[in-house]
Order: structure tokens, then C-alpha cells, then sequence
């Protein structure tokens, strides 16, 4: 998965807001609830009808808080409020820095990386604080590209580096619209790759051809390839949904899938908050002998973000009159009245769930212009529409999110 952003000349009762922005100590800001309240709050705005959906808050929520390290004014506050970031730069530097050591830190059991790089223009004047910034707590490697003279060179190297990093499942994120020879300053770009098998695995021998009814199916529903297994897992429900967690090994990152009690997902997903989730997964028990019927799926999505930010009231950085990202560049170096502003947010992501385990990917870059009696078998048949997340269970942190409407599973190009 993969996100970018690139420079050019909704509430939630789990968070409150006001100790969250306004903290000056680390041990006062929770990073992870503050990215997982920034992932329901952006999926209530990329939800699409019956379409499947899939992305990476945790993505996205990195690349603009390196964007955030050089905002001032109303265009830092409305980014502060809209993504949950303290008003204090330090304490997001500091806490982004442990998030990413914590994913980089290595396994035996799963490939787990997230990566930074900033793409700049030759002789582009860059804050010395802000290079600073990037490199020492986002790991950002600033590159400098000459958009202005090779515009396709400069879209080649990216690309590269994207696909190289997420393990070729994101090609072509910078498309040849993206890079304008004229304006375009600056890209910045976060990738975040998993690949991990499951501690339990499904057998293969057990899959088989059976009917998935997604919310605008017919009665007969459509022929799927469902994977079984029946094992012990932690498991939990109320009256409106089920959710069982799925551990890969290592243990430490899950999928979690929650599976609402009706076929028709809509009202479920437009109600259902960060609280609600939270509420749902602490009425998991451990140990529960359950039987899963889980679709194997595999698609690709490809995201424009910046109608959803400005949704959420990341309006000045969008407009070249009122966006301050003067502490991205050096002033005094730079000519009378010149501004920085956003000019797209794009998200591309992959993702593979089979008998064996989860590939996921994703980019973003940024240009700048609950319990029941012991002995009871559970049933979790996943043949309808059901929202799904991996998280990292060390931080909490909701690194990929996601919703099944049309599961479908082949080879991706």
C-alpha cells in the first residue's frame, strides 16, 4: 500500500480531541488511537455503495504528518483537527518515530516495513529543521528529481522505489497526469508492506465452491471460493455483529473480521464507530471453538483523497491563497509570495487472502501543489458483506482497513 502526496507552487467519542491535540508529553498522546480514529473517520468518506474497499489509515496518516512537520497557521490546526495530531510538532515526531521502529523492527514469522522518501526538485531550498525532521523520525529519504526538465525520468524513479518497497504489488502510483514540469515541487510518499501466514492455517482440501450474498444479490447469491477451518479462536459478538480474530504467526499482528448480522452492510458501516469496534472486540474470549467460513479474496484499489481531506476540514492546505507550509522551505530563499500547497493526496493498495495467510500493500503519496456458555460451537460464516482490519497488536495501531462486498480471487496483473 502506498500513499503520496504532492506539493506544488468527524468526531469520535473514543478520542477526545481537545487532550489529544492539546498534549505537550508523549505519554500523554496515543498515536494508535489517534490513527484509528482517523481510519474510521476517513472510511465513513471513501465508502462506495456495494464496492469493496481497502486502504491504509496508517498510511495515510503518516504521510500527511510529515507534511503536518512543515505547516503553520490555520492550515496546521485544520490538520491537526482533521488527523488528530497534537499542536505540538515534537510529541507526533517522537511518538511517529517509536510507531516506526516498532514496524521495522524485524520477524522470522512476517515481512512487516513502512518506509518514507521525499521527492524534491533540483535546488529546491529546503528547511534544514525540516530535512532534519523527516530524516530522524520518519526515516524520510529526500531524493532530489528534476520534475522540471525530466518530468518521465523523475516518474520512473518513484515508481521504482514504490514497487521495490511493496514487493512489486504497487506499480505505476505517480501517474503521467501527476507531475507538472512547471509547479510540482515536491512529493512525498509512504509505502507499508505485510506478508504473513496465518498461526492457523485453512486447508486447502477444504475449500470449496459455496454462495456469497452481497448486499444487492439475488437469492442464490454468487459461487465463491470458501475456505473452512475449525479450531480455537477468540471470538466475540452482540446483537448487531460477530467478530473472531484470525492471529498470524508471531502473534503480533491479527486480522480482525467483523461480520455484520445482515447481508446489507450499509446501515451497519454508516453507524458503526471506533467505539463500536472497541465495544464489539472486548466481548472476544480466548479459547472459543469456532468454525470459520471465510471467502479467499484478492483486488486492488486505487484512492484520490483530497475531496475526502478537505471533507474533513483539511480546506487551506488545498488552496494556494490560504496553505502555509513555510517551515517545509527556506524562506529567504525563495522569491516575494510564494506559497506551497497541496495539490493531490493519492492512495494505491493490494491485498491477498488465501488458504496460507495475507500479502497487503500500500502507497500514499502526496504532492505539494462481546460471551456465551463453555462447550458451544460458534458459527462464523463469512457469506455476506463484512468489514475486516490487521492490526498491529504490539501498538494497537489499525494498519490496514477494509470491506468485502464482491470477493473475488485470481491472478492479479
Amino acid at each position: 500500500m502506498i500513499s503520496s502526496i504532492f506539493l506544488g507552487c468527524v468526531e469520535d467519542s473514543t478520542v477526545n480531541t481537545k487532550t489529544t491535540i492539546n498534549t505537550d508529553s508523549v505519554n500523554g498522546y496515543d498515536i494508535s488511537t489517534a490513527n484509528n480514529a482517523f481510519a474510521f473517520d476517513m472510511y465513513s468518506l471513501i465508502k462506495n455503495g456495494d464496492e469493496n474497499i481497502f486502504f491504509s489509515p496508517y498510511s495515510i496518516f503518516t504521510t500527511m504528518a510529515i507534511c503536518y512537520d512543515g505547516a503553520e497557521g490555520s492550515t496546521k490546526e485544520q490538520l491537526s483537527d482533521a488527523c488528530y495530531y497534537p499542536l505540538n510538532k515534537s510529541v507526533l515526531e517522537e511518538s511517529s518515530k517509536e510507531m516506526v521502529d516498532t514496524i521495522n523492527s524485524n520477524s522470522d514469522y512476517y515481512s512487516l516495513e513502512t518506509a518514507n522518501a521525499l521527492w524534491v526538485r533540483n535546488d529546491y531550498p529546503l528547511n534544514k529543521k525540516f530535512v532534519n525532521n523527516s530524516e530522524t523520525y520518519y526515516g524520510g529519504k529526500i531524493t532530489n528529481v528534476d520534475f522540471r526538465n525530466e518530468p518521465e525520468e523523475s516518474q520512473e524513479i518513484i515508481n521504482e522505489w514504490i514497487a521495490t518497497k511493496t514487493n512489486g504489488k504497487i506499480r505505476d502510483l505517480i501517474s503521467d497526469d501527476m507531475i507538472n514540469p512547471e509547479w510540482t515541487d515536491m512529493i512525498i510518499t509512504n509505502t507499508l508492506y505485510f506478508k504473513g501466514n496465518w498461526l492457523i492455517e485453512f486447508d486447502v482440501d477444504d475449500t470449496q465452491k459455496e454462495p456469497f450474498y452481497n448486499s444487492s444479490s439475488s437469492e442464490e447469491g454468487t459461487l465463491v471460493d470458501m475456505m473452512y477451518v475449525w479450531k480455537y479462536f477468540s471470538y466475540g459478538e452482540n446483537k448487531d455483529a460477530k467478530v473472531v480474530e484470525l492471529p498470524y504467526k508471531g502473534r503480533d499482528l491479527s486480522m480482525y473480521i467483523v461480520l455484520p448480522e445482515k447481508n446489507n452492510i450499509e446501515d451497519f458501516e454508516n453507524k458503526f464507530t471506533l467505539s463500536d469496534y472497541n465495544e464489539l472486540k472486548s466481548t472476544m474470549e480466548p479459547g472459543q471453538d469456532v468454525r470459520i467460513w471465510l471467502p479467499k479474496y484478492t483486488f486492488e484499489t486505487k484512492t484520490k483523497l483530497s475531496d475526502p481531506l478537505i471533507e474533513m476540514g483539511v480546506v487551506d492546505a488545498f488552496d494556494v491563497e490560504n496553505a502555509d507550509f513555510s517551515g517545509i522551505f527556506d524562506s529567504q530563499k525563495m522569491p516575494r509570495g510564494y506559497s506551497l500547497k497541496i495539490d493531490d493526496v493519492v492512495h494505491q493498495t493490494f491485498i491477498e487472502v488465501n488458504e496460507t495467510g495475507t500479502e497487503a500493500a500500500a502507497a500514499t503519496a502526496e504532492d505539494m501543489a462481546y460471551s456465551k456458555p463453555p462447550g458451544e460451537v460458534f458459527d462464523f460464516k463469512a457469506d455476506h458483506p463484512f468489514m475486516f482490519f490487521i492490526e498491529d497488536k504490539r501498538t494497537g495501531c489499525i494498519l490496514f482497513m477494509g470491506k468485502i462486498e464482491k470477493p473475488e480471487y485470481g491472478e492479479m496483473s
